[in-house]
């Protein structure tokens, strides 16, 4: 009888992962990323927000829901919707001259984002990062308004500044 390999096989095209793709982003990394986002929202927080903030806020935001869990349901993805129309409502804000503000909702479930990413930093692979970090940049390169579900803007955000 014929043995059989114990090792894995991979799809055509596609690399196998490390070792250092399967284990976490060193604590440091981890660290590092989850101080320069807490930091991010401070400064919104404080008055001092602008385009490049937002826009750091908005890189966690997705970073975060590229690196979902494939089993998270409709409902999870609601935390996501609403991270995205409070980032959108404060650019609308400061389109208005009304700074760079977030009310103490928004403050909220942006806080959620960012707890949800620091988990996400300090215990899935290395490998899920870099692939959230991939399809960030597609879709940056892509002429899609929001990768999240029936994203795009929302014409009643601006009713809501």
């Amino acid at each position: 009888m014929a043995r059989t390999s114990r090792r894995t096989e991979h799809k055509p095209g596609r690399k196998p992962l490390t070792r250092a793709m399967l284990l976490p982003l060193p604590v440091s990394q981890v660290r590092a990323l989850s101080l320069e986002n807490h930091l991010t929202l401070a400064a919104m927080r404080s008055g001092h927000g602008s385009t490049e903030v937002a826009m750091n806020l908005l890189r966690v935001l997705y970073l975060s829901y590229f690196m979902r869990d494939a089993a998270d349901d409709e409902r999870d993805l609601e935390v996501f919707r609403e991270a995205e129309a409070a980032l959108a409502r404060c650019r609308i804000r400061a389109n208005r001259h009304l700074g760079w503000t977030l009310p103490e909702e928004d403050q909220r479930v942006l806080e959620q984002i960012l707890a949800l990413h620091d988990g996400q930093l300090a215990s899935l692979p290395s490998h899920r990062y870099t692939g959230a970090w991939e399809r960030l940049q597609r879709f940056l390169r892509s002429d899609d308004w929001s990768p999240i579900g029936s994203g795009g803007p929302d014409e009643d955000e601006e009713q809501k500044c």
